[in-house]
């Protein structure tokens, strides 16, 4: 039976330190264990549902021959690795602590380009770049230490605003004990990133080796730079294109000898990318289809990568584009003017941020009321106006701006609506013809208010900063109170008329 745990906390014990763990609050739950946050800061504990003693024979060689985190001296956690056994108040190790990580996100927020838009704004090529960069890093030292990953997908990589990614789900790794040579094999695979060579096999029975890897990391690192699987593509063979896996096995890529798939329109070239990784591509996807130990390994990528990004050039129409030196020139641009597909839109100043915001609710504005006006002229004859004053108190509300290159953007920011809205302005909605004249009569006031306010505060700075003023700056300023003050009269004027319609 599953080991059932207490809802509320349950106090385990640290094997190698016999510190207490008490558990606080359940995380996540899968068909293998649950996680749980413990009150110690920065940890978490996993507790399995059937620990048997393979399972913790293998934790034991984790936990004693953990890899070199090639992140250690900047103080990031590269990887979730076992630090302890836990055991329950029988002795028996249910589990382990780990330490946690914290401020990212999933991978899949950070390559696809609707999700990156909505959560990572800020990251661009340099920074997927990278994310390529140490991932195989970390990948890289894990291969060192002698482990197999087995199931690389993007639900276990985690990045954070420096492009610093973290592997979880360790305990998954396929392990092999140096004293008694037992593999404690990976019995998972995710579909599109198992290699070839073992699509159809148990993996429970498979003993793995890093050449697996090395396929896996290659697809990571292609949807990273091209933001799409490498196996996927326009199918030019005969009859429907077969399924993504049919599509790997066979090893159909858009740049592979005798593909039947070819790049879609909205594909990424490979030429895009530094020469030396085009050959890494080609090395993991064609060479190494039929021959599996030619494709790069984990450091191999590393190296490239490196290269690939001191390479990088920035655009010098946006900011936000990179691309690769030997490319010639900024590929964003030349994409964005024959598709119309920005994927790292550049960061819009203030007035161009108000700008679109004015025009976008001016735009919706206008359907709501032309919606409202189809309802009423089916009962009366009534033509419901504008208010442009409540448009202009709208539009003045601040909105989020973009994130900095490399800062996260809280998803909730994102969906939540803008405060001050509706009626809390001080203005009504939308109003009917009867009072419209009430909605001019502000307005008018309120650009009166403006020209009359600025042209005196323009004097009264140069009167009193003793600025001397040319015929032209004094015919300006005299110029805007003139039109201040025959606003001003106007709206008195109109006042007047409105209260006499009134009586």
């Amino acid at each position: 039976m599953p080991l059932q745990l207490a809802t509320e906390s349950k106090v385990l014990t640290c094997s190698s330190t016999g510190q207490s763990i008490s558990l606080i609050k359940q995380l996540a739950t899968s068909g293998e264990g649950e996680v749980w946050r413990t009150n110690i800061a920065g940890y978490l504990a996993k507790i399995y549902h059937h620990p048997d003693s393979q399972r913790i024979r293998k934790l034991e060689v984790m936990i004693a021959n953990p890899p070199q985190d090639p992140n250690a001296q900047i103080k990031h956690t590269s990887f979730a690795w076992p630090k302890s056994l836990l055991r329950d108040e029988r002795g028996q190790s249910i589990g382990f602590l780990m330490p946690q990580i914290v401020d990212s996100v999933e991978i899949l927020d950070v390559y696809n380009p609707r999700r990156r838009q909505a959560v990572v704004p800020g990251f661009n090529w340099l920074y997927l770049h990278a994310t390529a960069v140490n991932i195989a890093s970390i990948i890289a030292a894990i291969h060192r230490a002698g482990y197999v990953l087995g199931d690389i997908k993007p639900q276990n990589i985690l990045v954070n605003n420096q492009a610093l990614a973290s592997i979880i789900d360790t305990d998954s790794f396929q392990v092999k004990d140096s004293e008694t040579q037992a593999i404690y094999r990976c019995p998972v695979g995710s579909e599109g990133f198992t290699p070839p060579e073992l699509l159809g096999q148990d993996l429970a029975t498979t003993d793995q080796t890093e050449i697996h890897d090395r396929f896996r990391l290659g697809v990571i690192i292609y949807l990273l730079l091209f933001g799409d699987h490498p196996f996927k593509g326009k199918w030019v063979g005969k009859g429907d294109s077969p399924e993504p896996h049919q599509l790997l096995r066979q090893g159909f890529w858009p740049y592979g000898m005798n593909s039947l798939i070819q790049p879609g329109p909205l594909t990424i070239p490979l030429d895009t990318v530094h020469p030396e990784l085009q050959k890494c591509f080609q090395r993991c996807f064609t060479d190494g289809h039929a021959h599996p130990e030619l494709r790069p390994s984990a450091q191999k990528w590393f190296s490239t990568l490196q290269l690939a990004l001191k390479e990088l050039k920035v655009c010098r129409k946006n900011p936000r584009h990179y691309h690769s030196e030997s490319y010639g020139k900024c590929y964003w641009c030349d994409r964005q003017r024959q598709l119309g597909v920005d994927i790292f839109p550049r960061e819009l100043n203030w007035l161009e941020t108000k700008s679109k915001t004015l025009s976008n609710r001016f735009k919706r504005t206008v359907k709501k009321t032309n919606i409202k006006a189809a309802k009423l002229q089916k009962r009366q004859k009534l033509t419901p106006t504008l208010n442009l004053a409540q448009l202009i108190s709208k539009a003045s509300i601040s909105v989020p701006k973009f994130s900095q290159p490399g800062k996260l953007a809280p998803k909730a920011a994102l969906s939540a609506s803008s405060p001050g809205l509706g009626t809390s302005n001080g203005f009504k909605s939308p109003t009917l013809q009867g009072q419209g004249v009430t909605d001019n009569k502000l307005l008018i006031w309120g650009l009166a208010s403006f020209f009359a306010l600025s042209g005196l505060i323009i004097a009264l700075i140069n009167l009193v900063g003793d600025v001397e003023m040319s015929d032209r700056q004094w015919g300006s300023t005299m110029f805007a109170i003139a039109i201040g003050l025959g606003l001003l009269g106007m709206a008195g004027l109109l006042l007047k008329w409105t209260r006499s319609e009134n009586l």
